[in-house]
């Protein structure tokens, strides 16, 4: 598929969006969101609903359909095979006294762990745009998708999709503690849950000391 059109999947993936939305995201020309839709929606990726107004005609908002799953990449096996490496990893001690969540949380920080050392070398840019798009690009074969939406003053929104952790532990959504300490020690940087963004997990990254 198109990368275009696999950026408004993967969008679309994090809730209903409207062609203004999708328009400012993408940095694109509406005519041009509009072409990549109605091909998804040919192809029977997207659908449409309209919303009604107060005032004026409706607006339209787009989601994926359940066809358009086989679109995106899941790595989970691979993902599992790490989890059972840090599983095999623990000591009696790690697990004496933890409910099962609490040793949910533990694995998940093992793999934090390991997933740093592992890409650490690979994310080497001197700029934080360019560390960034290492990071992204390495977590990605991991099946950790990320996007980078630039924001004002050299910071940027980090935002992620199939967050293995929200499923199995208390973490609320969009604040998995694992993937800040991940993502600070790949980026060197300065990584906070942003937590107005409900749907996925969603980071602001800045340099260290906010320069």
């Amino acid at each position: 598929m198109e990368s275009t059109r696999t950026k408004v999947v993967e969008i679309l993936r994090r809730g209903e969006s409207t062609i203004d939305e999708l328009t400012q995201v993408l940095d694109l020309a509406p005519a041009t969101v509009r072409r990549h839709l109605d091909i998804l929606q040919r192809d029977g990726f997207v659908g449409v609903r309209p919303v009604r107004r107060e005032t004026g005609r409706p607006h339209y908002v787009f989601s994926l359909t359940d066809l358009a799953e086989d679109l995106l990449p899941h790595h989970y096996m691979r993902l599992t095979s790490r989890l059972i490496e840090a599983m095999a990893s623990l000591e009696p001690g790690d697990t004496a006294g933890r409910s099962g969540r609490e040793v949910a949380a533990l694995l998940f920080e093992r793999l934090a762990e390991g997933l740093a050392r592992t890409y650490g070398s690979r994310v080497s840019g001197v700029s934080l745009a360019e560390r960034l798009d290492q990071a992204v690009a390495a977590l990605a074969e991991e099946g950790l998708t990320f996007e980078v939406v630039p924001k004002d003053e050299g910071a940027y929104l980090l935002l992620g999709s199939e967050c293995p952790c929200r499923l199995v532990t208390d973490v609320p959504a969009g604040l998995c503690r694992h993937d800040e300490s991940l993502l600070s020690r790949l980026l060197d940087a300065d990584v906070r849950p942003a937590p107005d963004l409900a749907e996925g997990c969603a980071y602001l990254v800045r340099r260290r000391g906010g320069g």
